[in-house]
């Protein structure tokens, strides 16, 4: 795929501001007339073609932060791809007269005390910021300072799932119902009506989770699926959680099990090699990362089923400027992207060559 010339590159080609650029293309006073068709010369040598949205611009620039959790320990498994969504629309939309800030947290239970958090608060506190994109689980700030930012007009846009209490301008997310019920349909059409189901169900104050959940037992009801579920509520990795699942799976009538959150695959990855069962029972993990594509191929797990994050970061980001620059609000208050499942035979579209394409 061939790069597009932005107007960042003409500059660095030609040797004048970006200013400068700009000015010569437009045909606007402070350029001379010799600088201008060198320029020019440039931009059509390297194919430039102005970014029709640009011209719809407004004015002043609009500062942007982008507040999420960071992509290092337990939230590798999941947030990266998210981040890469962000960057991606950015670093392809930089002819758009946007300032933007990165801040990030742990995904902890109470973020409100970390850096990022603190940083973005003191910012919408001194009304420096027209827009931020964010995760709707996390109420990482009070009622009062969402209160602030909505009078001061700071546009919000959210990731995961639309929290109602802040009242976002959009949300992007899968349908987590839709999702559990994906996780059903596999398991029970591989498992006999007496075999029991392991299901790493999350953190049930989480609407994402506690909607997969829900999803998966709706699947069931419909269905006529009396099969006993044996639910782990586990939401981060650690010794203790490890060890409940390990007992879960353990059980002598456990047939299948599956995850609603990555950290919950990759317990449940460890746990049926530890107890033996790695290949002999039915297992469908959440969301894409290595250790998971290796568990798949290694016929650990016979399933992923993948919440496109990348495809969330783009599309939140994209909503919050086009919205910011152009005044092109949202045709939706929830954007929903889609969700896939993964199998051995297509876990190559999946490598890191092939994600990001096939994502959007």
């Amino acid at each position: 795929m061939n790069k597009k010339i932005t107007i960042r590159d003409v500059a660095q080609a030609a040797g004048v501001s970006i200013s400068t650029v700009h000015q010569a293309l437009n045909d606007k006073p402070g350029v001379s007339e010799v600088t201008r068709e060198h320029i020019r010369r440039i931009a059509d040598d390297l194919g430039y073609r102005p970014n029709k949205m640009a011209s719809g611009l407004k004015r002043r620039t609009q500062r942007v932060a982008v507040l999420l959790p960071d992509e290092v320990g337990r939230n590798r498994f999941y947030y990266p791809p998210l981040w890469q969504g962000v960057r991606d629309y950015l670093k392809n939309s930089e002819d758009l007269n946007v300032e933007c800030t990165e801040f990030s947290f742990p995904n902890e239970i109470d973020p409100s005390h970390s850096r990022g958090v603190e940083e973005v608060r003191a910012l919408l506190a001194e009304d420096k910021l027209d827009g931020l994109l964010t995760v709707g689980h996390m109420e990482a700030m009070t009622m009062q300072e969402w209160q602030h930012a909505r009078d001061a007009g700071v546009a919000v846009v959210q990731v995961g799932f639309r929290n109602p209490k802040i009242a976002p301008l959009c949300s992007v997310q899968p349908d987590y119902e839709v999702i559990g019920r994906t996780m059903a349909e596999l398991i029970f059409s591989h498992i006999p009506s007496f075999g029991s189901v392991v299901l790493c169900a999350g953190n049930p104050k989480w609407e994402q989770h506690a909607r997969i959940v829900q999803g998966f037992e709706d699947y069931m009801q419909e269905n006529g699926a009396q099969n006993r579920i044996y639910l782990d509520n586990s939401c981060c990795i650690g010794s203790e959680a490890q060890r409940n699942i390990l007992n879960l799976l353990e059980k002598p009538d456990v047939a299948a099990c599956c995850s609603v959150l990555s950290q919950g695959s990759v317990m449940l990855v460890q746990g049926l090699q530890q107890c033996g069962k790695a290949g002999k029972v039915f297992a469908v993990g959440s969301d894409v990362f290595e250790e998971n594509l290796d568990a798949l191929r290694n016929r650990i797990l016979d399933n992923i089923v993948q919440k496109n994050p990348y495809a969330q970061g783009y599309l939140g980001i994209k909503a919050l400027v086009e919205y910011l620059v152009q005044g092109k609000a949202p045709e939706q208050r929830t954007i929903y992207v889609g969700s896939e499942v993964v199998f051995r035979s297509n876990a190559v579209m999946y490598d890191r060559d092939n994600f990001r394409g096939l994502l959007l």
